[in-house]
């Protein structure tokens, strides 16, 4: 079975590389291919998440969820009723509703920054919230040893963290190759996920 340990010891082997300041970025390969795969595999099913938070009255910034990919959908939960927040940019945000402190009941969302959303209205009472979002694959590392990809796409995992091992070596040649394997590797990922997202769409 793949895991964290084996994937560092692949690396080595596929690179011939054992060397000290080579075995310390291990880590960091391994750690940017997990984000990029986060961004490339955004329909696996193992990155949705949902959580709910409070919207404070008066107040129309609230917390972004951590390790947030990207959003799916964001709802004002009332009474057991959804009402979906509509999706605008912050230029509309800043048109539709400019006086902060104005307050009224929310209709839609944006991006404000890496940390926070921004509601429009301002909300006049606390009210709670549901966020559907996508989060980064789960690090692994010698205590986290494995993940999704690790289980379910592990070549793929591998040639992205040669990919930036290859940058390292500062081999184009190497970084070719792999660069072609993940493409391909990739590819497969995506139908594999696409396949079960349709089987459990339509039972």
């Amino acid at each position: 079975m793949s895991n964290y340990a084996t994937l560092v010891q692949d690396i080595k082997d596929w690179t011939e590389n054992n060397g000290t300041d080579f075995a310390n970025e291990i880590d960091r390969f391994i750690d940017n291919t997990e984000l990029r795969l986060s961004k490339e595999l955004i329909n696996c099913p193992a990155l949705a998440r949902h959580a709910t938070s409070s919207l404070t009255a008066s107040d129309p910034f609230i917390n972004k969820p951590s390790g947030l990919i990207s959003t799916i959908s964001l709802q004002v939960l009332a009474s057991n009723v959804r009402k979906p927040l509509e999706y605008r940019d912050v230029g509309f945000i800043n048109e539709y509703w400019p006086t902060r402190s104005d307050t009224g009941i929310p209709k839609f969302f944006s991006n404000w920054d890496e940390t926070f959303y921004i509601i429009a209205p301002t909300p006049s009472s606390a009210l709670t919230i549901e966020i559907n979002y996508r989060e980064r694959f789960t690090a692994i590392n010698s205590s986290t040893t494995t993940n999704w990809l690790t289980d379910n796409a592990y070549d793929t995992l591998l040639y992205g963290a040669l990919i930036e091992a290859a940058v390292f070596n500062k081999d184009a040649a190497q970084q070719q190759v792999y660069t072609g394997r993940y493409t391909e590797a990739l590819q497969a990922a995506k139908n594999e996920i696409a396949l079960k997202n349709k089987s459990s769409f339509t039972g």
